[in-house]
């Protein structure tokens, strides 16, 4: 039985911490949330900007005779 009460209060905690870390908010969705299956996680975005296009250039006038 004391194992059962120390199981569940690591994962409370667990829930507590991880609710922190991807700042879901405390309603239906903090399972999936803490989780990592959907719910409220904010979008991070780790994607580099694309780099930006080139200048165009006219193209160099023929050679002169």
């Amino acid at each position: 039985m004391r194992i059962l009460i120390i199981l569940i209060v690591i994962a409370a905690v667990f829930v507590v911490v991880q609710a922190q870390r991807h700042g879901c908010k405390y309603d239906a969705t903090l399972f999936s949330c803490v989780i990592g299956k959907g719910g409220e996680v904010p979008a991070v975005d780790n994607a580099a900007p694309p780099p930006p296009a080139p200048p165009e250039t006219p193209p160099a006038p023929p050679p002169a005779q």
